[in-house]
């Protein structure tokens, strides 16, 4: 779907998968950051003269319910952080934004899933403990831990909790995760942030590079 924003005039393109079906949603402009809310019942008949849609025709009341979740639409290079850790949400939120990480939540290991499976996120913080649940019985680990390798390679996982070792690869390793942190290390977490995710990246690279030469990429 197009529309354009009744503020700014920019054109949003939202893919369809992002879209709830027959449902009115709350958009983000991306470039002017204007809240507009569309109705899709108010959708003016298509046209093959029309090329995009005006928002200001599809908008509802501004008032949103507090259950309302915004569609957030992304420039191309944008890099996307799932937070799941309401404990430590802001020192999380700080650290990702101090990186260059654009900022989304889950309010549940429900809802997380549902957005692990339709957006493609580079780093996602999960703590142990994320909705109630030990890691044995979450299904929103299963569902990473589960996740197919071609998103994987795309997604950092962090896994905090109160008796990892940061830093630890082998324990990383054997949780299916790229970082390990401890809580108690939180006052050196933009540092072991950046040094994780870049050597992440790095290992990433070479690999993708090798495989490419191989003929299997």
């Amino acid at each position: 779907m197009q529309v354009e924003c009744s503020s700014c005039a920019k054109e949003i393109n939202i893919p369809d998968s992002k879209i709830p079906a027959g449902q009115a949603f709350n958009l983000n402009c991306p470039g002017c950051k204007t809240k507009m809310r569309v109705d899709q019942h108010l959708k003016p008949p298509a046209s093959d003269s029309v090329e995009s849609v005006d928002a200001a025709s599809m908008l509802v009341d501004e008032e949103f319910e507090d259950d309302d979740e915004d569609i957030e639409i992304y420039d191309e290079h944008d890099q996307i952080a799932l937070i799941l850790d309401k404990q430590n949400d802001d020192l999380w939120t700080t650290a990702l934004t101090e990186l260059d990480y654009k900022i989304q939540k889950a309010k549940s290991p429900e809802h997380a899933v549902h957005k692990l499976k339709f957006n493609q996120y580079h780093v996602v913080v999960i703590h142990e403990k994320f909705g109630g649940t030990t890691l044995k019985t979450s299904p929103l680990y299963e569902f990473i831990r589960d996740m197919p390798m071609d998103t994987r390679r795309k997604t950092f996982i962090a896994l905090v909790g109160e008796n990892f070792k940061t830093l630890d690869n082998m324990e990383a390793l054997a949780y299916s995760v790229n970082l390990v942190i401890n809580k108690k290390d939180f006052d050196q977490l933009e540092t072991i942030l950046k040094k994780s995710i870049g050597d992440n990246e790095t290992f990433y690279k070479v690999y993708r590079e090798t495989m490419t030469a191989l003929g299997r990429l």
